[in-house]
């Protein structure tokens, strides 16, 4: 393509920019424009000609991507006029229509870099929502405590179903009985059970 070609394709990319009075592109234009950019082999060729303008080997290098794949993406590129295709020091070579294009990656890292820092803020304000240690330990004292008050209880029932032959649920009731006739608790009843059962075994 020669310069003359390039200025009118310049010229095109104008004519087809600000629409709505002047007031900037519309919604579903720049919607299109985002369409185009909206896949990786395209995003590193953006990224590619923001550096230099590159030829179709420099950029099937750059992306990896076969020169057959690569001339579909080309074409949507410069069906949005993000990209052009001009000859320079006799050679075919791509380069950015507008300096304003490589804005778009721009414009989409600083988005991801926000996400990132929201992400991380996060992630250190988490430890700040956990309780106070002091209070954590508490809580596991008086778990580990009502753990063990229930361990005591169950061996009682336990015992008492085997001295006098009945049901666990028959020896609970005698427990609660024998703790509310004597004022105390039911820890304390379960406690007692056990230690003249004890006392038992060893007379």
């Amino acid at each position: 393509m020669s310069s003359h070609d390039t200025g009118s394709e310049s010229r095109t990319a104008s004519a087809a920019g600000p629409v709505d009075g002047g007031a900037g592109p519309t919604t579903s234009a720049a919607a299109e424009v985002f369409k185009a950019v909206a896949h990786p082999v395209r995003a590193q060729i953006l990224e590619l000609l923001s550096h230099r303008e590159s030829s179709i080997p420099e950029l099937c290098e750059g992306t990896g991507v076969k020169a057959t794949h690569l001339a579909r993406h080309l074409t949507q590129l410069r069906g949005q006029q993000l990209i052009q295709r001009i000859w320079s020091g006799g050679r075919l070579v791509y380069r950015l229509a507008y300096p304003e294009a490589a804005g778009l990656l721009v414009a989409a890292q600083a988005v991801l870099q926000a996400r990132t820092a929201s992400a991380d803020g996060a992630l250190r304000a988490a430890p700040e929502e956990l309780p106070d240690p002091a209070l954590l330990d508490e809580q596991l004292s008086m778990l580990e405590s009502l753990l063990a008050s229930r361990s005591v209880i169950a061996e009682a029932r336990t015992a008492i179903a085997a001295r006098s032959r009945c049901t666990p649920e028959e020896a609970a009731a005698q427990l609660f009985r024998t703790a509310r006739s004597r004022g105390v608790t039911l820890l304390q009843a379960a406690r007692d059970e056990l230690g003249n059962g004890q006392e038992q075994r060893q007379t």
